[in-house]
């Protein structure tokens, strides 16, 4: 078994030692894992998976009933030998908040346990300075627990809040957002724990936890918008060092493209196709490039368009690079950074780390 959480950059708690609870908890947290990336597994193969005995499988499931993380499927008759019964996670189980701050707004998205998007919400930023996106994620998550009922707020696993790895080095309102403690804000206003990640890393996270890249060990995984962002993940775990951010045009540009797409612009349009072409040229460098240090056979692309732009993006990438690449369009669509952020929690909280 394989799971990539993300490298957080709040450094959280781990108590030392290692006890009979501790023991228990690091169990309960490996069949979640399986169950997150297979779905509907017999206690047979959770055994055989996770290399704990009948006797601990049974009794972590029964834990795990009782919270209501984990159900139980219609038994299935085989031909010999008693029948066997599915197990899967709940989707309610539990719930997790996203918000992505980005220069012109907050992207948020409250996930379930099982990753299917429940609420989504954008709301405009009026300007780009601390008290403005402070005001905003807060205002936008009072909006976000509106929508749930009592009980689904007793579930919140947390708040994933993400940022750009960047904005522009000549403007300092931009890098005092940067430099801002959004993270105790959040507690404070909301009672939840918050996880921060930088926005790439935990989008390449959510596609290893619920989206294309749940099975795949190694790959190639790339955001694209005004820059590229790759990230790199071999044996399901992601390498950020010092990754490179390629220009792709500057931002004024990508903000009328951006604005052309939104307004149904398609990949016929003369701004639409310069991108699309612009894309294809810096993704195949960046591929010849890797081919020199590491082999993949996997690239997963995600960008904030609509499925229709991405579906070209691919389609055009594929006559570009070599055979051997398989080229897949992220699943998440243009939400794809909240998304990744509402992951945090529950990768944090319900995933074991591989060591």
């Amino acid at each position: 078994m394989r799971f990539a959480p993300p490298p957080t950059v709040r450094v959280a708690e781990h108590p030392g030692g290692m006890n009979q609870v501790l023991a228990r908890s690091f169990n309960e947290r490996l069949i979640m894992s399986l169950l997150l990336q297979h779905e509907g597994m017999t206690r047979l193969q959770l055994g055989q998976e996770s290399g704990l005995s009948a006797q601990t499988i049974s009794v972590i499931v029964r834990a795990l009933e009782r919270d209501n993380l984990v159900s139980k499927g219609e038994a299935v008759r085989g031909r010999i030998g008693p029948p066997t019964t599915p197990i899967s996670l709940n989707p309610n189980g539990a719930f997790s908040i996203g918000l992505h701050v980005d220069r012109h707004a907050i992207e948020a998205s409250i996930i379930n346990f099982v990753g299917e998007p429940v609420f989504q919400r954008r709301s405009s930023l009026a300007a780009l300075d601390v008290q403005t996106v402070q005001d905003t994620l807060t205002g936008t998550v009072d909006a976000l627990l509106s929508e749930l009922g009592a009980e689904q707020k007793a579930l919140i696993a947390g708040v994933g809040l993400t940022l750009p790895g960047r904005f522009e080095a000549d403007r300092p309102e931009e890098q005092a957002i940067l430099a801002h403690d959004f993270e105790e804000d959040l507690r404070a206003h909301t009672g939840f724990e918050v996880f921060i990640q930088n926005d790439i890393t935990a989008t390449a996270s959510a596609e290893t936890l619920f989206g294309q890249a749940k099975r795949i060990d190694d790959l190639l995984f790339c955001y694209v918008c005004e820059d590229l962002k790759p990230r790199l993940i071999l044996g399901g775990r992601i390498y950020t060092g010092s990754t490179p951010q390629i220009s792709i045009c500057d931002s004024e540009t990508w903000q009328r493209t951006h604005d052309a797409i939104t307004s149904g612009a398609q990949d016929d349009d003369p701004a639409v196709r310069q991108w699309l072409g612009a894309v294809v040229e810096k993704l195949d460098t960046l591929v010849q490039s890797l081919g020199k240090f590491a082999t993949v056979s996997e690239l997963i692309l995600s960008a904030p368009v609509p499925k229709s732009i991405t579906d070209v993006l691919v389609s055009d990438l594929k006559l570009k690079v070599s055979a051997g690449l398989t080229v897949t369009g992220s699943q998440f669509g243009p939400n794809a950074l909240a998304y990744g952020a509402a992951t945090l929690p529950i990768h944090s909280r319900f995933t074991a780390e591989t060591p």
